[in-house]
C-alpha cells in the first residue's frame, strides 16, 4: 500500500459489513480512508468486507464484533479499534469520521410490537448513536472530525407498519442537532435520509414499484448519489445540524 494510504485518515461504519453500510465503508475507502467496520452477528460477511476493502480499494480496513444491545459496546468497540493495526503504537488516538449505519429492520402492525422489538430497535438506532459519539468525542475532537448517522423519511411520516423505526429515525433526527450544539465547534454532526435505494430482500417487486411510483423523480435512489452525499457531508466543513434528504423526492409528498 502507498504512504498515502497508510496516512489516510480514519473512519468506523458501524454495519459495515453488509448493505448501506458496506457501501459507506466503499465510499470512504475511495476517498482515502483507513476504514474500521462493525458487524453484530455475521464474522464470514465481515471478512469478506474487510477483504474487498484491502484488495478492490487499497484500503487499510480492520472488522470489530459490536452488538450495540450490551450496555458497554461503545466503549469497548473503540478500545478495540484503537489497540488494531489502524493505529500504530506511535499514532495518536484520531477518529476522522463516525458513520452510524447499524439499524435492525422488524417491520410489525402495531398490535404485534413487542418489547424485545423495541428495544432492539432503539438500542441498535438512537442509543447506540449517542453512546458511540460520547466514546468517540475525545478522537473526533483531535481531528476536527464528523459525524454521520443515517436517519431515513420514515421520521417525518406516518409509518404504521414501522412505529419503532420512525421513532427511532425521529430520535436519530433530535441527536443531530443537539449533538452538533454539544460537540461543536470540533465535531460536525449531520446525518442523510435515504429514501427507497436498497429494500429488504424479502420485499416484493410489486410494492417496491409503489413506493418508486409516489417519488417525483419515479425511480429508485441510486447507492452512488446517496454515498457521494454522505462524503460531502462529513468533509463539508460549514455544515452541522442538518439532515439531508436523499429520497427522489419521496419526503415532500
Amino acid at each position: 500500500m502507498s504512504d498515502a494510504k497508510n496516512a489516510a485518515k480514519v473512519a468506523l461504519v458501524t454495519g459495515g459489513a453488509k448493505r448501506l453500510g458496506f457501501e459507506f465503508a466503499k465510499a470512504l475507502a475511495r476517498s482515502g480512508y483507513s476504514v474500521a467496520l462493525s458487524y453484530r452477528s455475521d464474522p464470514e460477511a465481515a471478512d469478506r468486507a474487510v477483504d474487498f476493502l484491502r484488495k478492490e480499494e487499497r484500503a487499510r480496513a480492520e472488522a470489530f464484533q459490536a452488538d450495540f444491545a450490551a450496555d458497554d459496546a461503545p466503549f469497548k468497540l473503540f478500545e478495540e479499534i484503537f489497540s488494531s493495526s489502524l493505529f500504530p503504537s506511535s499514532s495518536p488516538r484520531r477518529l476522522d469520521a463516525l458513520v452510524h449505519a447499524a439499524s435492525p429492520w422488524i417491520p410489525k402492525p402495531f398490535s404485534s410490537v413487542s418489547l424485545a422489538d423495541w428495544e432492539a430497535i432503539f438500542r441498535a438506532g438512537p442509543r447506540a448513536a449517542f453512546f458511540l459519539a460520547q466514546a468517540a468525542a475525545p478522537a473526533l475532537r483531535a481531528s476536527q472530525g464528523s459525524i454521520l448517522f443515517i436517519s431515513d423519511v420514515a421520521a417525518t411520516q406516518v409509518w404504521p407498519s414501522h412505529v419503532p423505526h420512525a421513532a427511532a429515525k425521529a430520535a436519530i433526527n433530535a441527536l443531530v442537532r443537539n449533538l452538533a450544539v454539544a460537540l461543536g465547534p470540533e465535531v460536525r454532526v449531520n446525518a442523510i435520509a435515504p429514501g427507497v435505494v436498497m429494500p429488504p430482500a424479502d420485499m416484493s417487486a410489486e410494492a417496491i414499484a409503489a413506493l418508486v411510483a409516489k417519488t417525483p423523480l419515479a425511480r429508485k435512489v441510486d447507492v452512488a448519489d446517496l454515498t457521494a452525499m454522505a462524503i460531502a457531508v462529513l468533509e463539508n466543513r460549514s455544515m452541522t445540524g442538518q439532515i439531508v434528504a436523499v429520497d427522489a423526492g419521496r419526503s415532500i409528498v
